[in-house]
């Protein structure tokens, strides 16, 4: 039997996303790899294998590594983690495949497992069916695009896959992703084709006739297979982004609990010298959601001054800079771009809009995404990334690079980056929704509830906010006209749709609403959903820059006595509305975090703001006051009055 080994996304609390030792780290195991398993010619976590999870939830997939000439190996879907995966050694290349009982097989292409990733990294990569495309085709995709030759051979993989999951009722929507498992019967079917399928019968469409009497792709049609190929790729970039938290950083350091990287930094000169007692700094932090629609948007915060202690390393100049400036609020507007799904590049600007009249917005200008998990901004933490003892011209481009422009100053600098907790596709025996039901079916999606914010400082009122759980898995607010700054809830006849405009995102009622978050992924055993937000807009006020389901810890000092913000997990358990006995009325939901206790939300930026107070104490304002109550507390979730089960 396969090892089992939970991936990053599973139930089990992460290590802190924002802890003062690193957040989380490459975690390369000096250990020598081993014996093949089920799924993979060596075992993940060892040194020298890489594991691998497909974008598409594929049982059974066929695949061999290049280093070991003997073995076959299928891809195993376990549904506790909800992704397949498979592994072979670093330098491999993987040959995908679909066998028959016998010998008639379909070749899906040869994968270099160095595209994908370089090193055992503390995540499974993702191997994407636009990798798989560049397996067959031999060239990259330039643009997520119908006439790119790349992205027309993974819509004609999509079709053979979709084709099956209709034939094989796992799907009732062409379109709908759901697990799909190649069983014996389906290997013995596939014995009745007259020839094995090519690689380059598939380019050339030959492939369609070839495979009918097992499974006609004509069931499939152009717009449906590259709805799904973006909904993969939108799956695959899915995911929090956050630099590193630099305040106590260790550059150079790499495979220990200490990433070695320094996060967003920089200054107001060409190079930051630290015996440059003139020089202004900034660093800063943010968490970034990318939702299942392919948009982008979250908070942060910001610090910038100069530094007169010791100057020993970067970390003690923000470590001097939280204790003595005010932190300044930074807040990305929901963006349509951000990681090229394609490349994996910063291929256009994205914008963070700062808090203070003085500075324009910052702007992360370049990047890319490597071990699809981090970003390098210094060229040695992108050597010690990339296995590479040199940097040319052409790749230092893609260095995480981040500009800002004040009244006063020019700041620039570098951005580490990760990306921590991938989505993965929602499984319809929980996610069951108005786009993946039969007619007659009942569903839940669309979901319609209220959220409260309660604060730890019981002298802030609660604030309730209205939001919608969409069919696509993405939450957005659902604000009722007339609200307050504690009373942002859903209005008695706002469980509807209709009018709901989803390019302006204004609703039947003329109100703007927010996009906030989205479902990570669902857990079929107990009819869990994974909940991550952000709310990232003035509109909210008091809970604005909230963060949730992020099961991570914001630690505010080096001194491990100084209390830290807990942003645990989010679990919404949905047993209830999918249990056919159940009636509407009837119909509850529980939220509690994976230890069954209440869901904790936090606030970077008040937290901050209390450390500022505690050391500034004479300085601080009411409003600064005012602000470091608002670090956080526990949240409620609640179906909105208006809210039922439906009936498609």
């Amino acid at each position: 039997m396969k090892n089992k080994y939970l991936l990053p996304f599973a139930l089990t609390t992460l290590m802190a996303a924002l802890s003062g030792c690193g957040g989380e780290s490459a975690n390369i195991i000096p250990e020598t790899s081993d014996s093949s398993t089920e799924n993979g010619t060596c075992t993940p976590k060892m040194n020298g294998c890489v594991e691998f999870a497909l974008d598409y939830p594929l049982d059974g997939l066929n695949f061999t590594c290049s280093s070991d000439t003997t073995n076959s190996f299928i891809s195993i879907l376990d549904l506790g983690d909800g992704v397949a995966t498979g592994s072979c050694r670093v330098d491999d290349k993987v040959t995908f495949f679909i066998k028959g009982e016998k010998d008639k097989k379909i070749n899906l292409g040869v994968v270099e497992l160095n595209k994908v990733a370089r090193l055992s990294a503390g995540q499974v990569p993702r191997l994407t069916i636009l990798d798989m495309a560049v397996g067959i085709t031999q060239q990259d995709a330039k643009t997520l695009s119908k006439n790119d030759p790349t992205v027309m051979v993974a819509m004609k993989l999509v079709k053979i896959f979709q084709a099956l999951a209709l034939q094989e009722n796992k799907i009732d929507v062409p379109t709908d992703i759901q697990a799909l498992y190649i069983t014996d019967e389906m290997r013995s079917k596939l014995e009745l084709i007259l020839s094995s399928v090519t690689s380059q019968q598939i380019m050339s469409d030959e492939y369609v006739d070839i495979i009918k009497p097992w499974v006609d792709v004509s069931v499939i049609d152009d717009d449906q297979a590259f709805e799904v190929v973006s909904k993969l790729m939108n799956i695959a970039t899915a995911a929090v982004y956050q630099p590193e938290f630099a305040l106590f950083s260790t550059s150079g350091v790499l495979g220990s609990l200490i990433s070695g990287s320094d996060g967003l930094v920089g200054c107001n000169k060409e190079t930051c010298d630290l015996k440059d007692k003139s020089t202004k700094y900034l660093f800063g932090h943010f968490m970034l959601i990318t939702d299942r629609q392919g948009y982008t948007f979250g908070s942060g915060l910001q610090w910038k001054g100069t530094a007169t202690g010791n100057l020993a390393a970067i970390s003690s100049v923000n470590a001097e800079l939280i204790r003595n400036v005010k932190p300044v609020r930074m807040t990305a507007p929901a963006q349509g771009h951000w990681i090229n799904p394609v490349n994996k590049r910063v291929d256009q600007d994205y914008q963070l809009d700062i808090a203070d009249v003085n500075s324009q917005p910052l702007i992360i200008s370049q990047g890319k995404i490597f071990n699809d998990y981090m970003m390098a901004g210094r060229e040695q933490f992108y050597k010690l990334l990339t296995n590479k003892t040199t940097v040319s011209s052409e790749e230092l481009k893609d260095l995480g690079r981040w500009k800002q422009t004040t009244n006063t100053d020019e700041f620039k600098g570098s951005l580490d980056l990760y990306k921590i907790f991938p989505i993965t596709y929602l499984d319809k025996q929980v996610f069951k929704s108005v786009s993946n039901v039969k007619s007659g079916e009942k569903y839940i999606f669309p979901m319609y509830a209220d959220l409260t914010f309660k604060f730890t400082d019981t002298s802030v009122p609660a604030v309730k906010l209205g939001i919608v759980i969409d069919q696509n898995g993405d939450i957005r607010s659902n604000i009722k006209a007339g609200s307050t700054e504690t009373d942002m809830s859903t209005s008695d006849n706002a469980c509807t749709e209709d009018s709901f405009d989803p390019n302006t995102f204004i609703d039947q009622h003329g109100v703007q609403q927010y996009r906030l978050g989205t479902i990570s992924r669902a857990f079929t055993a107990n009819k869990l959903l994974s909940i991550r937000m952000v709310l990232s807009h003035d509109k909210f006020v008091k809970i604005n820059g909230a963060l949730v389901g992020m099961n991570s810890t914001i630690k505010t000092s080096s001194d491990s006595s100084t209390e830290s913000v807990v942003v645990g997990g989010a679990l919404l358990d949905v047993a209830s509305l999918l249990d056919p006995a159940v009636i509407s009325g009837q119909a509850r939901v529980t939220f509690t975090d994976s230890a069954k206790q209440p869901v904790r939300w936090g606030n970077s930026l008040a937290s901050f703001q209390h450390v500022y107070n505690l050391a500034n104490a004479s300085a601080a304002t009411d409003a600064d006051k005012a602000l470091a109550k608002l670090a956080g507390g526990t949240l409620d979730f609640t179906l909105a009055p208006c809210y039922s089960v439906a009936i498609k």
